[in-house]
């Protein structure tokens, strides 16, 4: 296995003792007057001066001078250099900074490139690389980037390609399959979530228009969403089922999927098929002494998605916190709603009313049976 730039070097700027600004631009003066501008040694200096200026939150600065970085590396080693993953990856972090979601998307584009497009042969940090990329095209849907549904119509394909080549591999860990796995998960979630309404408003139009006039590309689309959501309750099942084939006899992993697959079958309105699920968790849990991680899972309800396919980052500042106190029925429906407002922020909660009310829960679950509940917890809102 060849040895690749890492792609997790962090989620913030490196750390490391502070380097003078002023040294590093005579060094970099220096360097240019020798070998012009696009002398290979000018990456080092740019590079630091981007971290430094990314340190001290100058985030448009530093992609200023990340980008230059990246330009002199090209022209030294190529559009597809390897060497130029790291500045990337800051630039990347930078983008996100600033919130530029657009360039950002196309950043990720062209790191997703970088990393052989998910294409074989396969090695841990290319699969880190493309589950990476991956994630991105789930929040760059909920961000509304453009290109939906197609964009997540292209990654459900791309994930199943990916999950499907690992999954054959009888010697591709473990580890690569489940995080797969656990991505096209998060996809179909997305795909009830958002393609759903989309085929009911098309198949409603098309209802009132006997002539069906839209262009043939759009009715394409439309038919891959039909089908994908057709199918989209049958192929989480599998996946899920044929990672427990290959989880082997760990306990404790074998049912943490039949946990996902009965918030699965919950999900899809299965409820019956759900239970079951959730029986086996609680059955092997209890006969593997695992009290603890049971009172975890089934001792409460949980909302769903519980894998955070919904989950987006959100910044650590404005957030206003709110105590919530609700009921939490049999079928995981939320009734009976309180919400109180604990911060001096101003901010009207009836948004977040109207979602508590409409988010399915897993529901606790005692002696095979789901039960009723009452809930209090906090949570923090976009004001």
């Amino acid at each position: 296995m060849r040895a690749e730039p890492g792609v997790d070097s962090g989620v913030a700027a490196q750390s490391g003792p502070a380097i003078d600004r002023d040294k590093l631009q005579r060094l970099f003066e220096e360097r240019e007057l020798v070998g012009g501008p696009y002398a290979d040694t000018l990456t080092e200096p740019l590079a630091q001066l981007g971290d430094q200026l990314f340190a001290v939150g100058d985030y448009p600065a530093a992609v200023i001078v990340y980008r230059r970085a990246l330009h002199v590396l090209r022209i030294n080693d190529g559009l597809y250099s390897e060497r130029q993953v790291p500045v990337l990856r800051q630039l990347i972090l930078a983008f996100r900074a600033t919130q530029d979601w657009q360039t950002l998307d196309g950043r990720y584009e062209y790191f997703f490139r970088v990393y052989g497009r998910g294409k074989p042969p396969y090695t841990e940090l290319r699969l880190r690389a493309a589950l990476e990329y991956l994630r991105w095209q789930r929040e760059a849907v909920q961000l509304k980037l453009g290109g939906e549904p197609r964009r997540l119509l292209d990654l459900v394909s791309l994930n199943g390609d990916l999950l499907k080549a690992t999954m054959n591999d009888s010697q591709a860990p473990y580890a690569w399959k489940k995080g797969l796995a656990q991505s096209q998960m998060e996809n179909l979630y997305l795909v009830m979530d958002v393609i759903e309404p989309l085929v009911r408003q098309a198949e409603f139009s098309n209802s009132r228009d006997i002539f069906g006039a839209q262009p043939l590309s759009a009715d394409l689309d439309q038919q891959r969403m039909s089908g994908l959501l057709r199918t989209a309750p049958a192929k989480g099942r599998q996946i899920v089922q044929a990672l427990q084939l290959a989880a082997g006899d760990d306990t404790v992993e074998i049912a943490a999927l039949d946990l996902a697959l009965g918030d699965w079958h919950h999900w899809t309105g299965n409820r019956y098929r759900a239970a079951e699920a959730y029986t086996r968790v609680e059955q092997n849990l209890r006969e593997a002494g695992e009290t603890a991680l049971l009172k975890q899972w089934l001792g409460a309800p949980v909302a769903l998605p519980a894998n955070n396919a919904f989950v987006r980052p959100l910044p650590d500042e404005n957030l206003v916190r709110v105590n919530a106190l609700f009921d939490v029925s049999r079928q995981g429906r939320v009734s009976n709603v309180r919400v109180e407002a604990l911060d001096d922020k101003s901010s009207s909660t009836s948004r977040f009313r109207r979602r508590l009310n409409a988010t399915l829960f897993r529901p606790q679950w005692e002696g095979g049976e789901p039960v009723e509940s009452r809930v209090e917890r906090e949570y923090k809102l976009l004001p």
